[in-house]
């Protein structure tokens, strides 16, 4: 791969180029532009040019490959979110960034949740386009928000959260509406007369009132203890509930998980056992229990000293490894909640293996997150599952690109780095917590462990030089005791044999000493503190909304399916 240095004047030339096709949208010349600049490894002057060079490109990836153009699964549609999230990665590291600095991360991040919104992901874009608005204001974001609000409002199934969704839609549209001379002409057709939001907007004014929903901000949710009021209000504000309204409001109205599944048609069918008729509805609220198991140990855990004892494991003598790591409850209740959390991924596939019913029983241990968007036989390359490849439903797409965001899927270009470049991958933590060894390190404690790295890498060289000479040395040695042997001179032959033993022995020590450092070193992953709880806050995001696209995913399939004379389930469904 060639290097080059991309200066700023060279990046704004690139920069005007790329607009001017954008607004043509010239997609061959946007290919064109674009293809040249993929195969470089540039270099920059500073951290803002690299930002908007991959600005750029993922401008340029998302008008090519657009959603609309493509199959739903193509590996084509994530190229403009790793651009993006580049983007966003190279600069968030400027420590004080300028206003402008500031507005091209608002681009960025509105861009990023654009992308994600289109593949179908309608709840992990508004933390991006609500970030966009917070850092500067950009009356863009408002437009992609509102968008998401009256599309989530036209797909969730319970009336006052649809009429809710309408409300911040239209709240948004007026807030829009008072930053329109900072909009491009392109972006101002959005609010120009008889627009879905001005026609939508219309509507609402003659159909509700803004006081109707003053009571979601004055409803007060009653609680037994204190904590139980802190754990609420910590879910609330970290918008970790099952509830499409905790999306958009942190009100004590969303503190409940109250999105179930919607109702579904079911042949009546007299072998069923009550249990077995609810068995979807029964397996979809275990999902959402091991989801608030592993919610509340994290909201228990983080509070925790990483010093403090518990006489759980105080029944035996801890061995100081020195590798500083934390070995109280902290630490295990944070690794419990993220094996609970990594396993929902599992259970949400074998649930939507099959209720939609995608391969025979028989097939059942192959079921996993990985493999349930894949067809599972007849084929060394990736495949869409023939009953998935002209799905229209979008919310099974969100769920195929969280796939993509925790784990790497074959044949497919690595999403899952870019989530969180500096971070340990999701499934080496799952598999170092699962099979090997994982320890969780106080911070600055890890920074000691890595403060003999480098004279680490100096001995690993040294070894490395000296299995290099011992090598060379044998290899003339060779020639030497051959050399011998036909002389018949067997006093020299001794000699060179004894120094060949000597040579050996040197070789394999060295070579032991490696094998020994590579065994050792990545027996164990060790992971900051503060980083595991980073990754661990990702994922339950994530996990969170992956429950809530299932949902959404049944309801969508449901409203399309013809009418075959099926019963439906009663909305109602026995509660304890």
């Amino acid at each position: 791969m060639s290097e080059n240095v991309l200066n700023s004047t060279a990046l704004e030339v690139l920069s005007m180029k790329a607009d001017e096709f954008l607004i043509g949208n010239d997609h061959e010349k946007i290919k064109t532009f674009l293809e040249p600049l993929l195969g470089v490894d540039y270099k920059f002057e500073n951290l803002v040019d690299e930002a908007r060079f991959y600005y750029i490109l993922g401008n340029c990836s998302a008008a090519i490959f657009s959603y609309h153009k493509l199959d739903w699964f193509s590996d084509e549609l994530s190229k403009s979110v790793i651009f993006f999230r580049k983007a966003l990665y190279v600069i968030r590291q400027i420590n004080f960034p300028t206003d402008e600095e500031l507005f091209l991360q608002s681009c960025i991040e509105t861009n990023l949740g654009n992308n994600l919104s289109s593949q179908g992901r309608a709840f992990c874009c508004i933390p991006l386009w609500d970030n966009a608005f917070n850092c500067i204001q950009n009356p863009v974001s408002i437009i992609s928000k509102a968008n998401n609000e009256l599309f989530l409002a036209s797909n969730v199934y319970d009336p006052s959260h649809k009429h809710y969704h309408y409300f911040t839609a239209y709240l948004l549209i007026n807030l829009g509406l008072e930053s329109l001379e900072q909009l491009h002409p392109e972006q101002i057709i959005a609010y120009s007369e008889n627009s879905n939001f001005m026609n939508f907007k219309a509507w609402f004014e003659d159909t509700f009132k803004p006081e109707d929903f003053d009571y979601f901000e004055s409803f007060e949710e009653e609680v037994e203890t204190r904590k139980q009021g802190e754990y609420l209000k910590w879910c609330g504000d970290n918008r970790l509930f099952i509830n499409d309204l905790n999306d958009v409001c942190v009100s004590e109205i969303v503190y409940q998980d109250i999105m179930t599944l919607p109702s579904f048609s079911q042949q009546i069918n007299f072998v069923l056992s009550m249990h077995e008729e609810l068995m979807y509805h029964g397996n979809f609220d275990e999902l959402k229990n091991d989801f608030c198991y592993a919610r509340y140990l994290i909201f228990s855990a983080r509070n925790i000293p990483s010093d403090h004892t518990h006489f759980f494991n105080k029944t035996y003598p801890h061995v100081d490894d020195m590798s500083h790591s934390i070995t109280n409850l902290k630490a295990s209740h944070y690794k419990s909640a993220f094996r609970t959390l990594y396993s929902l991924f599992d259970k949400i596939a074998y649930f939507i293996n099959r209720f939609f019913d995608l391969n025979d029983i028989k097939y059942d241990h192959k079921i996993s997150f990985d493999s349930i968007f894949s067809e599972l036989k007849g084929s060394k390359s990736w495949k869409p599952h023939s009953k998935l490849k002209d799905s229209q439903n979008c919310f099974i797409h969100a769920l195929f690109y969280i796939l993509k965001d925790i784990r790497d899927v074959k044949d497919s270009t690595s999403v899952s780095r870019w989530l969180d470049p500096d971070a340990k991958a999701f499934s080496e933590i799952r598999n170092a917590i699962e099979h090997r060894s994982l320890k969780i390190v106080d911070d600055f404690g890890y920074t000691l462990t890595q403060s003999g790295k480098a004279f680490k890498q100096s001995q690993l060289e040294k070894l490395n030089g000296d299995i290099g000479d011992f090598e060379e040395q044998l290899q003339e040695l060779y020639g030497e005791i051959a050399s011998a042997k036909k002389a018949h001179n067997i006093t020299l032959k001794a000699e060179l044999e004894t120094k060949k033993k000597l040579l050996d022995e040197g070789l394999r020590q060295a070579q032991s000493k490696i094998y020994e450092h590579q065994k050792l070193s990545s027996h164990s992953v060790l992971i900051k503190e503060s980083e595991f709880e980073s990754r661990l806050m990702t994922l339950i995001k994530l996990a969170r909304n992956s429950i809530m696209y299932l949902s959404l995913a049944i309801h969508v399939e449901e409203k399309n399916k013809p009418d075959n004379g099926a019963v439906m389930m009663p909305i109602e469904v026995p509660l304890k």
